[in-house]
């Protein structure tokens, strides 16, 4: 009797730790390196995660390329080389038109956070998860990304301006758009396109945010920067929806939870980079930046919506994203 009750006690005790000695490890990978923002934004959230969860949740952040490459670990997470990853939909464009619709909005919006509403408000969260369902992934969250810019060796202030300019593109929506207003598109690599513009090979490059731009060396011959809104993507974080399903209900709930207050966090961490580069850019590179007016928003706008007809004839998955998307468009009053 005795021993039975000490058998039962420590049953008990380890109930009590909250799954603490049944943790889950997962395997992350992140679409960037282990110095980004980004990236060390989620091993903060990994940590806080363990021990909110009791040990529960026990995430190893792997930085982009650690295992595989942006495009697959979407397949990396199916074999089961990794368990989850914090990346962007539109890597996998090629995979599937729906995650390339999804992925990058384009000048749909004016801005990220009228994006994001879509999400919350528009029903997007819902289609975005129906989505990954097929791919036996459960998408926890999309993550806060800044709008990004184009550092140009010559002034874009209209979209009459793309006309023959000579201009990097890594492929996907944004490069569908960008071929819509008579720009001469280039594929190639980060570094090469550094040197593409100091040499002349280039005039423009399709890259990423202030900061990013500037840490990556994009402006040191291109002294202007444009914010034309061609580009508004998105990013993400989900699991296997095994490994998500054998959470427990309280582990899910804090998972989400911590997801969008990392979300939150980085919304003010890059916006603050954002404008740190701006000072940076100006004052120290000599770099002028251009913002689309009303106008040529618009113009880019109707520009997005024929690339949506285009990309939403591709499937029904990709052509309910385009819809959803359109119709919170009419409700934002954004035609």
């Amino acid at each position: 009797m005795k021993r039975t009750t000490h058998m039962a006690a420590a049953v008990i005790g380890l109930l009590a730790l909250g799954g603490q000695a049944f943790g889950m490890e997962l395997k992350m990978q992140t679409f960037l390196g282990a110095n980004a923002s980004t990236t060390k934004a989620f091993e903060a959230m990994a940590a806080q995660l363990k021990t909110n969860t009791n040990g529960e949740v026990e995430i190893t952040v792997l930085p982009g390329r650690a295992v595989v490459g942006a495009g697959e670990t979407i397949d990396a997470i199916q074999n089961g080389l990794l368990d989850g990853q914090y990346t962007a939909p539109s890597y996998f464009a090629g995979k599937d038109a729906a995650l390339g619709v999804l992925g990058d909005t384009l000048a749909a919006y004016p801005d990220s956070a009228t994006r994001d509403r879509w999400f919350t408000e528009g029903g997007g969260l819902e289609i975005a998860r129906a989505l990954y369902d097929k791919y036996d992934l459960h998408l926890i969250c999309p993550v806060y990304w800044p709008p990004e810019q184009i550092p140009s060796t010559k002034p874009i202030e209209t979209v009459a301006d793309f006309e023959g300019l000579k201009m990097r593109a890594p492929g996907g929506l944004a490069s569908d758009l960008l071929s819509r207003t008579g720009a001469s598109l280039v594929t190639m690599g980060v570094g090469e396109s550094v040197t593409a513009m100091e040499t002349g090979v280039l005039d423009a490059t399709d890259l990423a945010n202030v900061a990013l731009n500037v840490a990556l060396g994009m402006h040191n011959q291109a002294k202007y920067s444009v914010l034309a809104r061609h580009s508004m993507a998105v990013t993400e974080m989900s699991v296997s929806k095994e490994k998500w399903n054998s959470l427990s209900d309280d582990a899910k709930q804090k998972f989400t939870d911590a997801c969008n207050a990392m979300s939150e966090e980085l919304r003010s961490t890059l916006s603050e980079e954002d404008q740190m580069a701006v000072t940076k850019a100006k004052d120290e590179l000599g770099v002028t930046f251009i913002e689309f007016g009303d106008e040529e928003a618009s113009q880019f706008r109707q520009y997005t919506k024929a690339v949506w007809d285009d990309w939403g004839a591709k499937s029904a998955d990709a052509q309910a994203v385009v819809d959803s998307h359109k119709a919170f468009l009419d409700k934002l009053g954004l035609n």
